[in-house]
């Protein structure tokens, strides 16, 4: 007797309850925690066509994941019919992500199974279970499977780790000096009305403060009869601030990938941090998971690992005032029990580090040691190179469209702390023949590493590190003026800046002023660090954001970056008696100067708005002049006077 079906695939299967087919997939589906928690009413999934026969040569994927990584999937399955054999018809059960299929299955199943025996549980946030058949044979009776999946509580009690209070049902104390960094959660099955859980993350160190990340939690309970309260407690536990106050019905479940969704709190350095959890309508079906709060914690020590960026993957921030002067970070390298290994695992991320000082000092960063490339796979990445001259390092991209080449590759990026920022420099690809380079800027570094969606597989491969220092300013912004009517503007050397591989970054402010009668004439010198200090003819002249000068009317203007933009060779007239000029300076040796003086509004040629020769050569009385070069051998023996007694 031949059985055969028809199958309607433009509807929902009836036995694909709380699943969402995946787009362009022939039976391909994903189920998620927040559909399947409620042991009552589980989520089903089964095999295509069930209770019927399913179809010849079928290879379907059945994903699980949960946002949560306390919670445990548990799939249990209902019927298994399938042919004796496990060549052809099996099931596939993956504890884990699909990804490649690295790791091995749990368990292969075929044949007449019993189904109370068949019982699995994940021990993290994912499963997977794959399908394959091939034709069915006689006597063509095979239904095939149907399972139902429920994330729930992981048997072993998550906060088990800590210490729980004396006589409590859920309280629980966490100190940095036994557990530094796990999860923590409230029951997921029954418990009784008017709960109080409380959870107190106590430093045993002034310098450390403990950063609760808060995955999933679900308030179902109207009108704030369950709700979460985070507080600051005082000094000896008393008093205190309220961070933040959650109220149901409210539900949340951290988006894999979305950095946005990342909700981080945390109390002050030496500061204990209490979470409590209050549901005044209780639990009181067993089994049944109705309301409850996941997260994870981590003390961190500010002074040695810097700051901490809420809402942030791995965001974190130096000054010389809360921080040390010196000191080192990396990577960073994933710790995949920590809140950082669902966003840094799942898709592309950036991580800044903002180095900036609070006592009018310099900071440098040295990259000692980066892996953006895997050993021996050099020449798959040749979209990217990077390329170093005496203005610092860029990533060279082959392709047209090199924003895209970028986002696809790991490269470590410097910038400026100055509005706009200035991208300083850009390492990527091979950087054997590079390392280590050091970048100095007066006034802060922001350090980026964009990495790239990993496996745990290579969780240790890609990475940087690198070594802060803020010190004594190695360039500073001066002037020289001999009257109001004309002067000069450059950067002074403090000390010897004859490291390699040193490029230093400047930024400074002036405001000129002469008679009201008068125009404003300006002479740019910017020596190009790419050619040996020699200056650049003006054909040659080209913009660049590292090396310039820009001319505003007034502060309101700068405040809005837009001005009047300069070069290299530049000489131009500005029909204002007030200026405000901002020089922008990158490279290994800065010795920038721009020469002004006021000019008679009759003598500029007003079809150019350029005055008729360069400004220097000719001064308003007619007399030749040589200020500049006088000028440039002061500027040049009072450099030689500072090296000299640094």
């Amino acid at each position: 007797m031949l059985q055969y079906f028809f199958e309607d695939k433009s509807e929902e299967s009836s036995w694909q309850l709380g699943g969402s087919a995946i787009p362009n997939a022939e039976c391909d589906w994903i189920y998620r925690q927040h559909n399947c928690t409620n042991s009552e009413e589980p989520c089903e999934f089964s095999s295509p066509g069930y209770p019927g026969l399913y179809p010849n040569f079928q290879h379907c994927r059945y994903f699980f994941r949960s946002t949560d990584p306390a919670l445990q999937i548990r799939i249990q399955f209902k019927s298994f019919d399938l042919p004796a054999g496990c060549d052809t018809h099996y099931l596939n059960i993956f504890d884990g992500p699909y990804s490649a299929r690295t790791d091995p299955a749990l368990q292969t199943l075929c044949g007449e199974t019993k189904p109370d025996d068949l019982v699995f549980f994940s021990t993290g946030p994912s499963m997977v279970v794959e399908f394959i058949s091939g034709s069915l044979p006689p006597p063509y009776n095979y239904i095939g499977f149907s399972a139902t999946v429920l994330f729930g509580n992981n048997p072993h009690d998550r906060n088990t780790i800590g210490s729980k209070v004396d006589r409590s049902f859920c309280d629980w104390i966490f100190c940095s000096n036994s557990t530094p960094s796990a999860r923590f959660g409230t029951p997921m099955d029954w418990y009784p009305k008017n709960l109080l859980c409380t959870f107190r993350f106590i430093p045993s160190v002034q310098s450390e403060r403990a950063v609760v990340t808060l995955f999933s939690y679900f308030l179902e309970s109207d009108h704030c009869g369950t709700f979460v309260e985070i507080h600051e407690l005082g000094q000896a536990d008393r008093g205190g601030r309220l961070l933040k106050k959650i109220c149901g019905p409210i539900s949340k479940y951290a988006a894999v990938g979305d950095h946005k969704s990342l909700e981080q709190y945390a109390a002050g350095p030496g500061r204990t941090l209490l979470v409590s959890f209050v549901s005044k309508s209780g639990n009181h079906v067993l089994g049944k998971t109705s309301e409850w709060l996941s997260g994870h914690f981590e003390f961190h020590n500010d002074r040695l690992l810097g700051t901490k960026i809420l809402n942030t993957v791995c965001d974190t921030s130096f000054n010389d005032q809360d921080h040390q002067v010196s000191g080192s970070f990396s990577g960073p390298k994933i710790d995949f029990d920590s809140d950082q290994q669902l966003w840094l695992t799942s898709a592309p991320s950036d991580c800044d580090f903002i180095l900036e000082s609070n006592r009018n000092r310099s900071v440098s960063v040295t990259v000692q040691h980066a892996t953006l490339i895997r050993p021996g796979e050099e020449t798959t990445f040749w979209l990217c190179k990077t390329v170093c001259d005496r203005a610092g390092c860029a990533c060279q991209m082959e392709g047209t469209d090199q924003k895209q080449i970028l986002n696809d590759v790991f490269h470590v990026s410097f910038y400026s702390r100055t509005q706009p920022a200035t991208l300083l420099s850009c390492l990527c690809g091979d950087l054997s023949e590079v390392l280590p380079i050091t970048l100095s800027a007066t006034n802060g570094i922001v350090q980026k590493f964009h990495r790239l969606a990993q496996t745990t597989a290579e969780s240790d491969v890609y990475g940087f590190e690198a070594k802060y220092n803020f010190h004594e300013k190695i360039y500073e912004c001066a002037k020289s003026s001999r009257s109001h009517a004309q002067g000069a503007l450059y950067i002074a050397t403090k000390r010897n800046v004859s490291q390699a591989n040193t490029f230093h970054h400047l930024q400074c402010d002036w405001s000129v002023e002469v008679s009201s009668k008068f125009y404003i004439a300006i002479d740019v010198r910017l020596w190009d660090s790419d050619k040996s200090s020699k200056r650049v003819k003006k054909s040659d002249s080209q913009c660049s954001p590292k090396n310039t000068v820009k001319l505003f009317t007034s502060v309101s203007q700068r405040d809005k970056g837009k001005g009047i933009e300069l070069c290299q060779n530049n000489a131009v007239t500005i029909n204002s008696s007030k200026l405000v000029i901002r020089l922008t300076a990158t490279g290994r040796h800065l010795r920038h100067r721009i020469f002004w003086k006021e000019v008679d509004p009759a003598g500029v040629d007003s079809a150019g708005g350029k005055i008729p020769s360069a400004i220097g050569s000719r001064m308003r009385n007619g007399m030749v002049n040589a200020f500049p070069v006088v000028l440039a051998l002061l500027w040049t023996l009072w450099s030689h006077h500072c090296r000299l007694h640094a």
